[in-house]
């Protein structure tokens, strides 16, 4: 019983852990996919939520109380998703909203550059120019949004429990070393220590996750 996070850097294969992770547990698996479905029962327009998760922050972007907003409510929707338990999440922010709770493990999945910009240039069908432009643009973004709306280093190992390189790993195998930190992590809880699954959830926050997780597993875009 036990949530886990996935922050992994472009090409590092994180997102593949992540699924079959939760096809081995038999947990959800989330992404913004899901996150985006809860975040329109708010009233956040898809330009707002794909500027702010696509795009480096700038100064006044950081500032801007509507961004505030809609960080502040990604937040509650991934620490609402997490009260769940038995959950995947797979996210550039989840290990920032949950990183204090004995029950979550906080996964960073990385590999070296020139493996990842390889993965990226057969995975999008690129030059390794273009791989390389693409790889150092997506890290880059989500560097800078941890950093403005966080104020965290997100390449910063000691904010997670585990590490898991890919480089010689395959996803099969990174999901071995998860299951592993996963098994340590609920072995050595301490019993009066924080629990995610313990959190009141606001009850129209509750049915909106819900309906999003209904749908995304009715469709089949979700493991559960």
């Amino acid at each position: 019983m036990a949530v886990i996070t996935i922050s992994r850097e472009s090409g590092a294969r994180g997102s593949n852990i992540g699924q079959q992770l939760a096809e081995r547990l038999g947990y959800f698996y989330v992404d913004r996919e899901l996150i985006h479905e809860v975040s329109l029962e708010y009233g956040i327009r898809q330009d707002e939520f794909e500027h702010i998760y696509e795009h480096a922050p700038g100064l006044l972007e950081r500032y801007s109380r509507r961004n505030q907003e809609i960080v502040q409510l990604i937040g509650r929707i991934m620490q609402g998703l997490a009260a769940r338990d038995n959950i995947v999440i797979v996210c550039r922010d989840a290990f920032t909203v949950l990183r204090d709770y004995s029950d979550v493990l906080n996964v960073r999945v990385t590999a070296r550059r020139k493996v990842r910009a390889a993965r990226l240039q057969q995975d999008h069908n690129l030059s390794l120019k273009q791989a390389k432009t693409m790889l150092d643009r997506l890290d880059t973004e989500r560097s800078k949004y941890i950093g403005a709306f966080y104020g965290l280093d997100w390449a910063d190992s000691g904010l997670y429990d585990l590490g898991v390189n890919t480089t010689r790993l395959s996803p099969a195998q990174g999901v071995e070393l998860v299951l592993q930190g996963l098994s340590m992590l609920e072995a050595n809880r301490a019993p009066d220590s924080p629990l995610v699954r313990n959190e009141q959830v606001d009850p129209i926050l509750s049915r909106a996750i819900d309906e999003a997780l209904s749908l995304l597993e009715a469709t089949g875009r979700i493991a559960a």
